[in-house]
């Protein structure tokens, strides 16, 4: 179901609410997020639609043609925007092996269609933003 990182003020109250997704997919358990942590400032999205081979080998020594999803894809993302009102989301993890079904164009046109193409928030890989 992810993290949840907390970055208090001096007064002791939340300053900062990051949601941290690992690898995850889309679950309705995670509809209880924003029940407990309101408001939540951003999350950052660990995608890339991760799919690993599934079935018998066939004789000729292929697969068949489906495998598991394990981890979130473009649509899941944005969805997952949607469902936990990320006023920021921070797409990590998505070209990291060669598993990944799901390139970064894949969120990036999903959060556009549902009119939420300016929450992106986009990192190069060593660098950092701030939330």
């Amino acid at each position: 179901m992810g993290t949840m990182v907390e970055v208090a003020g001096d007064e002791g109250s939340p300053r900062r609410r990051l949601y941290i997704s690992g690898d995850t997919l889309l679950i309705e358990e995670l509809k209880e997020i924003p029940a407990r942590f309101d408001p939540i400032d951003a999350g950052m999205l660990h995608l890339g639609g991760t799919r690993l081979p599934a079935g018998n080998r066939l004789p000729a020594g292929n697969r068949l043609p489906f495998g598991l999803t394990v981890t979130m894809d473009g649509r899941q993302g944005a969805e997952l925007v949607a469902m936990l009102a990320l006023p920021k989301a921070i797409p990590v993890h998505f070209d990291d092996y060669a598993v990944f079904a799901s390139p970064l164009v894949d969120f990036t046109r999903e959060m556009q269609q549902r009119g939420l193409g300016d929450r992106i928030v986009t990192v190069n890989r060593g660098a950092s933003v701030t939330v």
